[in-house]
Parts: C-alpha cells; structure tokens; sequence
C-alpha cells in the first residue's frame, strides 16, 4: 500500500513538471515567433511605431554596451569595396569607425581553414578581403557574410556584435575619402602574422602611425544626421527606412534590436564622430595588418571612458620630399636571432651604394617585421624596398649614424 502511494506521489509530481515545462516552452516559443514578426513586418515598414512603442523597444531590446558593427560595402559583383568598423559606445555615446582596406591579405590559420574547407573547398589559405564574398559564391548572403566576420574576428582578434551590407550607392550617398594619418600604440613584439590565441596584452613598443584613405560621414549625410539629433521618432523612421525591405541594406541585426540603440543615437553628436585607420602597413598595393596592435587598438577604443566633445583633428601626412639614405651612415642590427642576416644585408646595400659601416645584433627582443629608425621625417623610404614590409619610424640612433635597421625574421628569406 505504501508502495503504491509513493508511486502515485511520483507520477503526480512528474506530470507536474511536464505541465510546467511545456507551459515556459510555449511562452518562449510565442516569444520568438512575436518577435520574428515583429521585426520582419518593421523592415517591410509594415508597422507603425509609436512613442509608447519604441519605449517598449527600449525596455526590452537591450543592447550592447559596445557594440562592433562590421560594415562592408559590395558592387554588383559582390566585390567588397570599402570596409569599416563601427563602434558604438552607449556608456559614453561615442562612435568611432575604423577602415580597413580591402586589398589586405590574410593567411587563415590552420585549424580554422581546415574547418571553412568543409564549407567550401576552394576556398584559398591565402584570402584577399575585397574577395571575401566571393569566396561562398554558392552560399546565400547571411551565410556568406557571416563566414566572412568569423575571418574579420580571427584576423582582428577581436569580437564583432554584427554586420551590415550597403550598396555602393548608399554608401556614396553616406561617406566620402579623405587622406587621413592616425597614430596607434605598437605593440612590443608584435608583427603581422597570425596566432591561434590572442595575446592583446602585450606591453607597449612605441607610438606610430599610419596613413591612407578613410572613410568619413560626408557633409550631406552629416547635416541629415544634425535635422533629426535628438529626436528620437526622427531617428526611429530613419532606422525602418534604411533598413526596409527594398533598401540598399542587409544586416544580421535586425530593426527591432537597431532601435534598440536609439537613446545613443540621439545623444550622439555626429560632428563628434571619430574615425581611424586600422594599425598596420602598406607594401606596395597591399595592406597587411598588425593584428595584435590592432586588437589592443580596438580594446582602447573599447575602454574610452570620454565622451568626445570637440571635432577630430587628423595628423598631417608629410609633404615632405623623399631624403635619400645614400651618403647616411647606416646601422644593420638583427633583431631576428638568424645568424649571418646582418653581415648579408649590409653587402646588399653596400653593393647598392649605401655606407654601413658596421653591422651588430639587437638583444631587446626578437622582431617579426624589420624596424627602420630615422632621425628626420621622409628618410627611410628609399631602403624599404630591400625590405619585406618594413615600418619606418623617426626615432633616436646611436651616435655617429642617422639611419638603423633592425632586421626582422621576415626578411630571412
């Protein structure tokens, strides 16, 4: 008799719970489905929001603190042909974009490659990022791109929060180029090759630069942005236009988590707005990317407790004539452990015509890319073509000479 009371007991308790679960299942399931409909019917501007509404939005989208918006701009052919970062600070209501050239190269990492080779076998080690698309033709749109911010990720070493798609158009409607040098910290050590593990920790090496063409709001799409500051349905329908159906925008972020961020937007001076060229170094044509000053540059930007207040004011690019390093005393060091690096480029440039009148090891740490140190501004560039890739920084030398290299492993083979 006992037994069978237990049993009972047991059976009652368990129903219970199935009644329970499948009551919470049905709730959260309702949920997913309001909100799938939700947002689609507002991208097809179906659906009208209220000032009682968007309150509703805000209390429960939620948005990031942080958020960090992969921003690529395709042609007809889905070639990439700008891409930026956008970081939105709701902490301190600051945006900050950073472009990244598109003809940059990256080597995808072994283990990752081996897994987007399941995806798509053709895909090269070896990608150029104006290709990223292209490279999941056979995929659709939300697949692809999303691939592609898992490559940004990696090559970044930073997290992004979404991503959005603009059309050339729009994006010319919205942005122009300017010729623009920002500075970032190097990080000791750092070079641009890749590691399976992000190290953004690294000590500082020094304060550099780089130059090249950024883009920036254009003064249209500026003073757009100044009619509806501060008006927070101005902003609302702004958001529902640019990402309804039949415009020129794609985004795994959908209308409804976008507004989300309104009471950013609103605060957010657009005057104010901060742009930045990603760390890294041109060779030629190409772009490669200094991913661990990059991931500790993003980490900054991340960690800005100021609200900015006053407009951007750009470093100056150098209109300087190039200064020959013919007839300068020049320093070899080998900062690469490689034995005889040293002692084979000094015969190269002496063959060249340059003077180096001796040659040394540099003990401070091992360098991945080669270092040249100049004493004046627009010195330098004539030896980066003996180099792979070299950062030419204007810093202090040992006496008696005006040039220094310091070798890195890079320019071994």
């Amino acid at each position: 008799m006992k037994k069978n009371a237990v049993m009972f007991f047991m059976k009652s308790l368990l129903k219970s719970v199935l009644v329970i679960v499948s009551v919470l299942a049905v709730g959260v399931i309702s949920y997913k489905v309001s909100y799938e409909i939700l947002s689609r019917q507002m991208e097809e501007g179906k659906v009208n929001v209220s000032k009682q509404e968007i309150e509703e939005i805000l209390d429960e989208a939620k948005p990031d603190e942080i958020s960090k918006n992969l921003i690529y701009v395709v042609d007809d052919k889905k070639n990439v042909t700008h891409m930026m970062i956008e970081i939105c600070n709701t902490n301190t209501n600051n945006m900050d974009y950073i472009t990244i050239p598109v003809k940059t190269d990256y080597t995808i990492p072994a283990k990752m490659y081996q897994k987007l080779c399941v995806v798509d076998e053709e895909i090269p080690q070896i990608v150029r990022l104006a290709k990223l698309r292209n490279y999941f033709s056979d995929l659709e749109d939300d697949k692809a791109y999303g691939y592609g911010e898992l490559i940004m990720e990696k090559m970044l070493g930073t997290d992004i929060s979404y991503y959005t798609v603009l059309s050339e158009e729009l994006y010319e409607s919205h942005y122009k180029e300017i010729k623009a040098t920002t500075s970032y910290d190097k990080v000791a050590g750092s070079g641009t090759g890749d590691t399976e593990e992000n190290d953004s920790s690294s000590d500082k090496g020094y304060d550099t630069s780089v130059t090249m063409e950024l883009s920036v709001v254009s003064d249209t799409y500026l003073n757009q942005l100044n009619a509806m500051a501060g008006d927070r349905e101005k902003i609302v329908d702004h958001i529902k236009a640019q990402y309804a159906e039949e415009a020129d925008v794609f985004s795994n972020l959908t209308v409804y988590s976008k507004i989300g961020y309104v009471e950013s937007y609103e605060k957010i001076n657009a005057a104010y707005y901060h742009y930045w060229g990603i760390p890294g170094s041109f060779s030629g044509n190409v772009f490669v990317i200094d991913r661990d000053s990059a991931s500790a540059f993003i980490q900054k930007l991340e960690e800005n407790d100021t609200t900015y207040t006053e407009e951007q004011k750009f470093g100056k690019t150098s209109s300087k004539k190039t200064i020959s390093s013919k007839g300068k005393n020049i320093l070899v060091l080998n900062g690469s452990k490689i034995t005889g690096l040293a002692s084979s480029t000094q015969e190269t440039l002496v063959n060249a015509g340059y003077t180096v009148p001796k040659v040394g090891d540099y003990t401070e740490e091992i360098l991945t890319q080669t270092r040249i140190i100049v004493t004046k501004d627009g010195m330098g560039q004539d030896l980066a073509a003996y180099f792979k890739n070299p950062e030419i920084v204007v810093g202090t030398v040992e006496d008696g000479y005006e040039i220094t290299i310091i070798l890195g492993t890079v320019d071994a083979n």
